[in-house]
């Protein structure tokens, strides 16, 4: 099985988050890569889990799930972007070292 491409990865990565941000209330149907997951998309850390897990699933990986809590350790929402969060599934894929 080859690896998905870069694309492929964004697509796969925005349709799972999609399912949880409540895009009418956020007058959105993409996600732009400059978005912030918890800032600009109000995910927290359950639906983060959640989308990490699905993404897993997807791609057969396991994230660095440490580098990339929804919060950072004194407990403010952390400012992770679409496009960051993409690349960081990207190299997962292709076994490269990944980091917040």
């Amino acid at each position: 099985m080859s690896t998905p491409s870069l694309q492929h990865v964004n697509d796969t990565v925005e349709k799972i988050i999609l399912k949880y941000c409540d895009t009418a209330d956020l007058g959105i149907d993409r996600v732009d890569g400059e978005m912030s997951l918890t800032q600009e998309l109000g995910i927290d850390s359950v639906d983060f889990l959640d989308i990490v897990f699905e993404i897993e699933d997807a791609y057969k990986i396991q994230f660095p799930l440490e580098a990339w809590s929804a919060s950072t350790p004194n407990g403010e929402k952390n400012t992770h972007k679409m496009k960051d969060f993409v690349a960081a599934v990207y190299q997962t894929l292709h076994g490269a070292p990944v980091s917040a």
